[in-house]
């Protein structure tokens, strides 16, 4: 497709227009790499200089993204989340209308330290399971998430985590915790993704993250669990019913 010289419009607003329609019609779908930049000036006839011009621009509004080393890629929508909400990640992205799915990277028995007994409301040295998981959502790596259990209060958590893809489903078919009458207390900022990060998350070294500290509360205010999840702000937006 060749843009048109004879109009007053600049040949990058024109080529931006194109990619943005190509976006909207799937031609360029959400988190696929676009042709880079040779094959742009091939496709559209038009110098790099033009191409570099409309891609800085619709990375500016935040509809591409580059990733050093691999490309510029379409922006994913980011999706919407409800901080006060205690749903599971499987029960929430079924909501949705998504396909979740996790990896575990981590599963392991350790004793409690002074932080995470505070947390939890035990005592230090309490046996607990750290359980490290990298969420997906319709294949694309979405929250890395560390929880932290008393095994005390669920004995033989470990074993259940690992034979059942939601841990909440575990927590009430077989420990019998009403997770609707749970209350959730968090704490968000946001912080750079380190090297693990950026690994997992698909994103670059320094990248903004929402970094959200959440514990879980049964109907009688004692903890169910404690946990960290890092998510990039570009893919989610968190929202508040009052």
């Amino acid at each position: 497709m060749k843009l048109n010289n004879s109009i007053s419009t600049p040949l990058y607003d024109q080529l931006k227009q194109i990619i943005k329609d190509s976006i909207l019609q799937e031609i360029y779908k959400q988190g696929e790499r676009l042709p880079n930049e040779t094959e742009l000036c091939e496709i559209y006839g038009v110098s790099r200089i033009t191409v570099r011009r409309a891609i800085q621009d619709l990375t500016d509004e935040g509809l591409l993204e580059r990733k050093q080393g691999k490309g510029t890629f379409v922006m994913r929508s980011k999706i919407a989340r409800e901080l006060v909400s205690v749903d599971g990640f499987t029960d929430f992205n079924k909501q949705l209308g998504k396909n979740p799915s996790k990896q575990i990277l981590v599963c392991e028995e350790l004793k409690a330290t002074p932080k995470i007994a505070e947390s939890l409301h035990i005592a230090v040295n309490t046996p607990v399971l750290r359980l490290v998981r990298l969420m997906f959502i319709d294949d694309y790596p979405f929250t890395l998430d560390e929880t932290h259990y008393s095994l005390e209060r669920f004995p033989n958590l470990t074993s259940h985590f690992l034979q059942n893809s939601s841990t909440y489903e575990v927590l009430k078919k077989i420990y019998n915790v009403d997770m609707n009458a749970c209350t959730t207390h968090k704490v968000i900022t946001v912080v750079p993704a380190g090297k693990l990060e950026a690994e997992h998350l698909d994103c670059e070294l320094g990248e903004t993250l929402f970094n959200i500290d959440k514990t879980v509360y049964d109907e009688n205010k004692v903890p169910i669990h404690t946990s960290n999840f890092k998510t990039r702000t570009q893919l989610i937006a968190l929202t508040i019913t009052t």
